[in-house]
């Protein structure tokens, strides 16, 4: 049985990705930190559906969370055939507004979260054969936002690591890719208007999606064998 493991992965995107590794036949590592009930509820319905699903409670800004989320994933199953860096935090302030502790809210949980789960992630991803990274930044990962500037670093740090990892990591044969959406219907952008909305998609030439459309292409790039692509738009 192959292991997907999905950080950020009991809503939205995170969701989504789970449902469809679990419904394609993998063992599947749900990752969450504050919404556990949504976690259980993923869980209780994918497993009623006859998948496998798990549940781990960690905070993927903490070093520490994550080497022991790891630890006990190399305990029970050896291996991971597929990670999913998904866990993620917006901000939208004026730059005058960040504080010392957004910031490093948003670089720790963006940045240093999706560095570290690969970091903590190669030994077991060295036991699959063929394994996958893909991380998930977003269109302000390939274009800078007004009044997202950390947001946007962040998610042009996710970017930038994938691009590195494709080279490093093709040796060993493990596929590093990364999409880069543009508004998906989540949580984090249900504060947005139907105006703010249509302004986006007009200024940026691109469209809404849903999470299971998100997930589908994050499923097709784990399992293509290619490294080093980067959708810009999903």
């Amino acid at each position: 049985m192959k292991v997907a493991l999905v950080t950020g992965g009991s809503r939205g995107i995170g969701a989504a990705v789970a449902e469809k590794f679990a419904r394609s036949g993998y063992t599947v590592i749900v990752n969450y930190f504050n919404s556990e009930q949504c976690a259980l509820q993923l869980q209780r319905r994918l497993n009623g559906e006859g998948c496998d699903v798990h549940l781990y409670r960690a905070d993927v800004s903490r070093t520490d969370d994550l080497r022991a989320m790891f630890d006990w994933a190399g305990k029970y199953f050896k291996k991971i055939d597929v990670l999913v860096n998904n866990a993620g935090v917006a901000l939208v302030k004026q730059l005058q507004d960040v504080t010392d502790a957004d910031y490093a809210r948003v670089m720790d949980v963006n940045a240093k979260g999706t560095f570290d789960c690969c970091r903590l992630a190669l030994p077991l991803l060295r036991n699959s054969d063929g394994a996958a990274i893909v991380n998930v930044s977003s269109i302000w990962g390939t274009v800078g936002a007004s009044c997202e500037s950390v947001y946007s670093m962040s998610k042009f740090a996710v970017v930038g690591l994938t691009e590195s990892l494709a080279s490093e990591l093709s040796p060993s044969g493990i596929t590093v890719n990364c999409v880069c959406p543009p508004i998906v219907h989540t949580d984090m952008t249900a504060r947005l208007s139907q105006a703010d909305v249509q302004s986006f998609c007009r200024d940026t030439g691109t469209r809404v999606y849903t999470p299971q459309q998100v997930a589908c292409d994050i499923y097709n790039l784990a399992t293509c064998g290619k490294t080093g692509r980067i959708l810009k738009e999903v």
